[in-house]
Formats: C-alpha cells, sequence, structure tokens
C-alpha cells in the first residue's frame, strides 16, 4: 500500500491567424456547457471531496451547476468524442480500489449524462484519454505500469474491448523516472499518428495509428533532455509544430513535426518559469490559443500560467510573461471554444478562475467558479 501511495502522490505532483475575439460582445452570446473531471476520493496527493463530473453552464465568468455525474472514483480527465454526443472519462484508481483502473463511456442527454459502459485500462492510475478525429477510436494512458491502450468506439458511443495495448519499458536520471509513466496520448490533426509523452523515460513515443485494423505500429520517438519528464503534447492545427510541456525540468520543448513520417525534429527548448523562480515547480497541461498565435502551459508551485507567442513560420515560442492562476495547484486549464476565455482548475484550493484572453495574448482576471478537487475541463464545443 505505501508502494501504491507513493506511486499516485508522485503520478499528481507530477497527471491562418484571425482576429483576436472582441471580449465586449461575450455577454450577448449563448451561453457555453463546461464538463469538470474532479477527484472525490482522498490519496496520497489530494484531498479528494469531489461528487463525480459536474456540468456547468457559464458565460461572462459566470457559471451555473446543471448536473453532477456519480458512480465514478477520480474522473480526473475527460474527453469529448466530436459532435458532443458522447463524453469519456477516466477512473484513476489503484489496487487500493480493483484490480485495474478503468475508462468510462456516457452518453450527453440535456443536461445530464447516462452512463454506458466502462472497460478496464489494463495498469493503475489511468491519468489521460483521447479521442480520434474520426471518433471511432480513444486512447487511454496509465500512469502506473507503463501502459497505454487503444479502444474501438462504437455507433452508439459505448466502448469496445481494448484493440491493443502497449506496455512501455525504461527509466531516468530523476527519481521519479525509476520506470515508464505514459502521462498522455496526443492525436496529430490529421488523426494519422498518435504520441505517448513518457515521463518516467524523457522520450515522446510515435505510433502510426492503423484505422483499418484498429491497431497501433511503432514509429520511433522524440528525447527530450534527461531529467525533463515530458507529460502533455499539443499540435498547431496544420500538424507542421509540436509542444511538449516538461513536468520535471518547468520546460517546453518545441518540435518540427514531419506530417508524412509522424517525426519531430528538435526546435527549442524554453522554461516555463521567470528567472530567479527556485522554488519547487511541476508542470502540467499545455494548450495553444485557437487562432495559434499564443501558447500557454500551467505551472503547478509557481501556481501560474506561463504565456507565450509563437511564431507561424518558424514554430518558435518568445515568452511573453505569466498570469498568476488565484488558487493552489493549476492542473488543467481549457480555452472557450469562442477563444474569449482561459478556464483554470486549481485542485488543491476547490476553485476554476476565469480570465479573459486579450488581443495580446495576455490575461486578465474575471472571476472564480468553486467546484471541490477540480482536475480537468473539457468545453461542449
Amino acid at each position: 500500500m505505501r508502494t501504491w501511495l507513493f506511486l499516485l502522490f508522485a503520478a499528481s505532483w507530477l497527471g491562418g491567424c484571425r482576429p483576436a475575439p472582441d471580449s465586449s460582445k461575450r455577454q450577448d452570446q449563448a451561453d457555453m456547457k463546461l464538463f469538470v473531471g474532479t477527484y472525490t476520493k482522498k490519496e496520497g496527493h489530494v484531498d479528494g471531496k469531489g461528487a463525480g463530473i459536474y456540468l456547468l453552464s457559464v458565460a461572462a465568468g459566470q457559471a451555473r451547476q446543471l448536473s453532477v455525474s456519480g458512480g465514478i472514483i477520480n474522473p480526473s480527465f475527460l474527453a469529448l468524442a466530436p459532435g458532443g454526443r458522447f463524453l469519456y472519462a477516466v477512473s484513476e484508481t489503484g489496487p487500493d480500489v480493483d484490480s485495474t483502473g478503468y475508462v468510462y463511456a456516457y452518453q450527453a442527454e440535456g443536461d445530464s449524462l447516462r452512463f454506458l459502459n466502462r472497460q478496464p485500462s489494463y495498469s493503475f492510475a489511468p491519468c489521460h484519454i483521447s479521442i480520434h478525429p474520426s471518433g471511432r477510436y480513444a486512447l487511454v494512458a496509465n500512469y502506473v505500469g507503463g501502459v497505454f491502450a487503444l479502444y474501438p468506439l462504437e455507433t452508439d458511443g459505448r466502448l469496445g474491448a481494448a484493440s491493443a495495448v502497449v506496455r512501455l519499458a525504461g527509466s531516468g536520471p530523476h527519481p521519479r523516472q525509476e520506470s515508464s509513466h505514459p502521462h498522455s496520448v496526443g492525436i496529430s490533426p490529421d488523426g494519422r499518428f498518435a504520441y505517448v509523452p513518457d515521463l518516467g523515460t524523457d522520450k515522446v513515443m510515435i505510433y502510426q495509428i492503423d484505422t483499418v485494423a484498429a491497431g497501433l505500429q511503432p514509429a520511433g520517438y522524440a528525447a527530450v533532455p534527461p531529467g525533463s519528464g515530458p507529460r502533455h503534447i499539443t499540435f498547431s492545427a496544420d500538424g507542421r509544430f509540436a509542444y511538449v510541456i516538461n513536468e520535471l525540468s518547468s520546460t517546453i520543448s518545441a518540435f518540427r513535426r514531419e506530417p508524412a513520417s509522424g517525426q519531430l525534429d528538435s526546435l527549442q527548448l524554453i522554461s516555463t518559469l521567470p528567472e530567479g523562480f527556485q522554488a519547487d515547480n511541476y508542470c502540467a497541461d499545455i494548450h495553444l490559443s485557437s487562432d495559434g498565435r499564443f501558447l500557454y502551459g500551467s505551472n503547478r508551485g509557481h501556481n501560474s500560467l506561463a504565456i507565450f507567442a509563437v511564431d507561424a513560420q518558424s514554430g518558435r515560442l518568445a515568452a511573453l510573461g505569466h498570469e498568476p492562476t488565484r488558487g493552489d495547484f493549476p492542473r488543467n486549464f481549457a480555452l472557450a471554444p469562442d477563444g474569449s476565455a482561459a478556464y483554470v482548475a486549481n485542485q488543491n484550493t476547490g476553485n476554476i478562475a476565469v480570465f479573459q484572453i486579450k488581443a495580446d495574448g495576455l490575461l486578465h482576471y474575471q472571476s472564480d467558479i468553486s467546484i471541490p478537487s477540480p482536475v480537468c475541463l473539457q468545453f461542449v464545443e
């Protein structure tokens, strides 16, 4: 049990331009729906107080709760299928709960969720799920055990049995890199390749997705500096560039991507922290703005979003500054589909901070939304 608590503690500490939107018009726009995944159970790394998956209606920084769906432990990461009819969630659990973690499927019905089914994740602490652009497959990463898996999705939204289960191996120089720790699975914009940032081995593993046989074919890897601990990845809309946030070194690795082969070529390494900051920090999430002009990354410890300008031609980043997240331990964050705002989940203070995204990419604090132990935010587009 001590071993499991240590691992789960580590997992958390560690799972063409267009004009900027006119936020003054936001009040006239329809409300957006936002799903919130939470920790529901006290663990070694978090005092989970959530009740399940929350659904909010949000507009202009204000929110009202529409529903909360229980019956799932620690739904710490969520993903919607294209069209928004089906929601998928990991249940981040360990051997104190069951012999495996699980991934859950739901159908969105009005302002609530209807449970469809679940499948095993084939290891422990499943911490990330992504949905293929076709809506036909889900890919799930388990922080513990070095395992990630691909699941066919049925037309009614149910999860099929896993058609590919991959177990990674290796280690790195940092004390938390004693073994492989897949932390997410990113899918290229064209849907041809899956990228698995492995925090334990300082590699981003690359797989070609076989959409005929529902399989995964190894296609090499990209390395980041030793001890970096890659966590999440995001891509430019045209697929020419990829950006990986490194949890342990508080850096972002920028890559030039070859769309035909899926390979990543190192382009730049840049810090997420201000010069002179010496305290502990662990990066978490990373997202590009809807117009691709700005990149944001979350710092847990410094408790901020790092803000970068993106050069459209070279893909290189230039630091613009940092915005405090008005809470402790910002995990994931989400940018509103209309590009108007950033919503940041502060895990330890039970609040989602809302920021207006200004024309220059910087952020202006608007308000707080109270949700216990928030982790993952997913807008319905």
